[in-house]
């Protein structure tokens, strides 16, 4: 899929402990509307597929409903929305996105319980309001894929998370490493697992999903930290993204990433998914180091 993908804000309603735009310490808006409306409109009728619209909070701009008036009248097919789902507990606002064409909503899940949530999240109620606007998009027959970042406070519950996820109704649920940039940066020790910690409950998770035959997909995890579900790795060839965020334009984000927040050993250059395997996020490789990550060699034949 070729898609456009709009950062519209800083700002959130929830202070994650791991927030990789460093949402906690926004203090203001910092996307001009101009600059938004510009950006939709240069790429109109270019074979952009869908929008995809993040921040922060993308819900929490005053004139969100009016760019998803512009996002429809300039024709783009598709709407997708990252959101920490809050706002969509109540059904009124949910419909309101739903009939001004958002189809899909992606909706952040970070825990199984909201003791997890809301601690992770530092707002009391969030789990719930994101339980809420779960049902009440899949009730107004939009799609939902969750994505639940591990980290420290949330790895054990994992597969759990993916069980309440599937129990209400998430057609898809994804599955993020911790990118260690914004606030998971500020917090690197509090909240960054080794990989070889988190690995058993990934992979009990991806069981879980695969069994009860929903869509499961892995993100930014290096190849050779998940060995056998290799597979479940999101494919960028297959979604590509032109982003705007904030004052800057990257043309496709997946290479921006590869190039500038993540990084490579040498041993990565024997390693059977060195071709698509995007590396370690940097700061990791720097705090942590590189003794867990081992490359993939092909098996010998007898």
């Amino acid at each position: 899929m070729k898609a456009l993908s709009v950062h519209l804000t800083d700002i959130c309603n929830s202070k994650c402990s791991f927030c990789i735009v460093d949402s906690p310490f926004a203090k203001a808006d910092t996307i001009s509307r101009t600059r938004v409306s510009r950006f939709l409109r240069d790429n109109a009728g270019k074979g952009y597929e869908a929008v995809n619209i993040h921040g922060g909070e993308a819900t929490l701009r005053r004139d969100f409903l009016d760019i998803l008036d512009e996002i429809r009248e300039l024709g783009y097919h598709t709407v997708t929305l990252q959101t920490n789902g809050r706002k969509m507990a109540r059904m009124a606002y949910a419909k309101e996105l739903v009939d001004r064409g958002v189809s899909l909503f992606i909706v952040s899940m970070h825990g199984a319980t909201s003791l997890t949530q809301d601690r992770i999240s530092g707002a009391l109620g969030s789990f719930q309001q994101a339980v809420q606007g779960i049902r009440n998009v899949k009730e107004l027959g939009a799609k939902v894929r969750t994505n639940t970042v591990v980290c420290k406070d949330n790895l054990t519950e994992v597969p759990d998370i993916a069980d309440l996820c599937m129990d209400l109704g998430a057609d898809h649920v994804n599955i993020s490493a911790l990118h260690t940039s914004g606030t998971a940066l500020r917090n690197f020790w509090a909240v960054t697992p080794r990989y070889d910690e988190i690995r058993p409950y990934v992979f009990e998770a991806v069981d879980r999903v695969v069994r009860r035959g929903r869509v499961v997909t892995l993100e930014g995890f290096p190849y050779c930290a998940i060995p056998g579900y290799e597979q479940y790795m999101i494919d960028w060839e297959q979604n590509q993204f032109k982003m705007l965020y904030r004052t800057l334009i990257f043309d496709d984000y997946e290479r921006f990433m590869n190039t500038s927040a993540r990084v490579k050993d040498a041993r990565c250059g024997g390693c059977l998914h060195n071709n698509v395997c995007g590396g370690v996020y940097k700061e990791y490789a720097e705090f942590i180091g590189w003794d867990e990550f081992q490359p993939v060699t092909p098996v010998a034949k007898a």
